[in-house]
């Protein structure tokens, strides 16, 4: 029963951390969080959802957050039998559509942190379009065992 409850719980925080969003032009920006840096590291990763309700699409070319030195888009790619990563210099968002950042497929990389990040923390977020518009909003900083516990590889394991 407790284990159900604790299930109901997450799933309910989750909706709630889902709920932040930032909506600018037509553009939305919504779940955005960044994995704190593990101890000695120099790289993490961030993830986002933004949807364009708009006719016309959107490219990304960069994007910024507080405390961060340098952040990357990247994808992820099967190339000659392995996943690969690979970094992008944009990121074109169709008209009408919607791109979501997450493990495993398109994502940010995070370099050099200014300072060290605590759980829970928000950080400014900007997003850079080629255009010049430019979409603000704010990232959570969470940790490695939320996302295992999120990505259910805690019950693959004895």
């Amino acid at each position: 029963m407790l284990r159900i409850f604790n299930r109901a719980l997450l799933a309910a925080m989750a909706l709630c951390a889902c709920a932040f969003s930032y909506a600018q032009d037509g553009l939305m920006l919504s779940d955005a969080k960044v994995r704190q840096f593990l101890p000695a590291a120099n790289s993490s990763v961030g993830y986002f959802a933004l949807e364009n309700h708009s006719e016309r699409e959107r490219i990304l070319k960069a994007v910024e957050l507080e405390s961060i030195g340098r952040v990357e888009i990247h994808t992820h790619e099967h190339s000659d039998g392995m996943m690969k990563m690979r970094k992008l210099d944009s990121l074109t968002i169709g008209a009408n559509s919607r791109v979501v950042l997450q493990p495993g497929g398109l994502h940010l990389m995070l370099f050099s942190p200014q300072q060290a990040l605590s759980v829970d923390q928000t950080l400014k977020m900007t997003l850079i379009f080629a255009d010049g518009e430019r979409v603000n909003g704010q990232a959570r900083v969470f940790s490695l065992i939320e996302q295992k516990r999120d990505s259910g590889s805690e019950h693959h394991h004895n």
